[in-house]
């Protein structure tokens, strides 16, 4: 379990270890050692760095990395390689090997506030100023950083991470190896009101808000509780910063939110759906497993599985391309109309007065 960013655990390992570690090949002396991975311009000695694309070959040419994580299609380079058909993924894996220092738990600080009841697992790091509500559960292993705030009866599973200032509301669960940046808000009120002649008045918010195991949430996120029942954010959801997801939402397992997106309430999200940055969501519809809607997407109806979606209002990536290829050129088709139009006026009315000469005939002697 990582304790945080900082100094590294592991600071040596050899290329074929590190194959290994990712499942890829090696290409060239499997034994040098590799003291840490760097990007294609930062990299030095001793380090590795990592090449996504095939076409930015030519900067991994001037890179002093002593080896590269490549595509497995990459031509022959006189450089000790590891191969492999996803290097993003293999970088990944590098990079936390490196970055993993040792586990070492800070136990409970004297300037927290624990509540009565908290149940309290082992190996935990819970840091000054941090306030846990009665009868919260934490698990083994937990880290609360300064500033979180569990509200009464809040459930936090082992392994988790919680950064300050991040607070989860009363009674909301929080599940094992989940992680929640800096600012985020889980179990807020959703954003409920009927309206009572020219006022509002407020819908309590009763219910609570599920988080499953290896979710990640992102920085200033508001995750609404529910009106009643919950709001479920499943297994292995990845959200980035500034996401609003409202009150009795469901986001399916393995989902990615990027930035800026908003769910109103009661949406059904399925299972591996990609939302692009400021996509808006309206409420009480559907989207299906392995649906994709693009940055600042405006969905309004149900989403079948599968379907690829952008504009405002959404509608099938492939007819929005050829609208926005079609987009910079209306002036000018507008200007063609308008001429096009003038032409057959002065067609019709010419082909009026030769129809009007006809049927009054030939002059009679």
């Amino acid at each position: 379990m990582k304790a945080g960013y900082g100094e590294r655990m592991k600071t040596r390992a050899t290329l074929e270890e590190l194959a290994t570690l990712v499942g890829g090949k090696v290409e060239g002396d499997g034994s040098l050692p590799i003291r840490g991975i760097a990007s294609l311009e930062d990299a030095g000695e001793g380090e590795i760095t990592f090449l996504a694309e095939i076409k930015h070959s030519r900067r991994l040419e001037k890179s002093r990395a002593s080896a590269a994580i490549v595509p497995t299609n990459l031509p022959s380079f006189p450089r000790p390689l590891i191969r492999t058909p996803n290097p993003h993924l293999a970088y990944a894996k590098v990079q936390a090997f490196f970055q993993e220092k040792p586990f070492s738990p800070r136990g409970v600080d004297s300037r927290a506030f624990i509540g009565e009841g908290v149940k309290i697992g082992r190996d935990v790091s819970i840091y000054p100023f941090v306030y846990v509500g009665a009868g919260s559960e934490i698990g083994d292993r937990v880290i609360l950083h300064p500033g979180v705030c569990l509200g009464e009866s809040v459930q936090v599973g082992e392994g988790s991470v919680l950064y300050p200032n991040v607070v989860v509301m009363d009674r909301c669960v929080v599940g094992k190896r989940v992680i929640l940046h800096p600012g985020t808000v889980i179990g807020s009120d959703g954003f409920g009101f009927a309206r009572d002649g020219k006022k509002f008045v407020k819908i309590p918010q009763v219910g609570i808000v599920v988080i499953e195991d290896d979710v990640e949430i992102g920085a200033n996120c508001a995750v609404d509780r529910a009106a009643m029942g919950k709001t479920w954010i499943k297994r292995g959801v990845k959200t980035d910063n500034l996401i609003q997801i409202g009150h009795n939402v469901t986001v399916g397992e393995d989902t990615v939110i990027v930035a800026q997106v908003g769910i109103a309430g009661s949406t059904e999200i399925g299972n591996r759906v990609a939302l692009g940055g400021q996509a808006g969501v309206v409420g009480h519809i559907k989207i299906g497993d392995g649906a994709m809607i693009g940055a600042q997407a405006g969905v309004g109806q149900d989403v079948a599985p599968g379907q690829i979606l952008s504009g405002s209002p959404a509608f099938p990536h492939r007819e929005w391309l050829r609208a926005q290829a079609a987009f910079p050129k209306l002036p000018e088709m507008k200007r063609a109309l308008a001429e096009l139009e003038k032409r057959i006026t002065q067609i019709e009315e010419a082909l009026s007065g030769q129809r009007s000469a006809v049927s009054k005939g030939p002059d009679r002697a």
